[in-house]
């Protein structure tokens, strides 16, 4: 017969693999999609530098633009990418941490079992 204890402790790990798994997803996508940004920032404020002292350059806010100097412009480039790899570094910390919290509730689920093994052939 299967222990109600283990049958409890295999539901329990198979309902946090499927939310952990879930959330690793996520978290892989929106690291994706802050690499995306920073590196489009990083573009951008290249191809800006490139421009000559008599280019205008315009900000968007809301539904209009306003004229910045061009050192605004690379500054605030400037401050997305940096923005972008600062949330990358978080959300890499935040994957590890699910990974490992993962593998703890395993580990703890291959004790239950083998403990429950020895206390049965005894």
């Amino acid at each position: 017969m299967v222990d109600a204890e283990l049958k409890k402790a295999f539901s329990e790990l198979k309902s946090k693999n499927v939310e952990t798994t879930s959330r690793i997803k996520a978290v892989d996508t929106q690291i994706e999609q802050s690499r995306n940004r920073g590196k489009h920032a990083e573009l951008t404020a290249r191809e800006v530098m490139g421009c000559t002292g008599e280019t205008r350059f315009f900000e968007s806010v809301g539904r209009m633009f306003v004229l910045e100097t061009q050192e605004t412009i690379i500054e605030q480039l400037k401050d997305r990418a940096t923005y972008n790899r600062d949330t990358i570094t978080k959300l890499e910390n935040q994957k590890t941490y699910l990974n490992k919290s993962l593998k703890e509730s395993e580990d703890a689920l291959r004790e239950l079992v083998e403990s429950k093994k020895s206390v049965a052939s005894k």
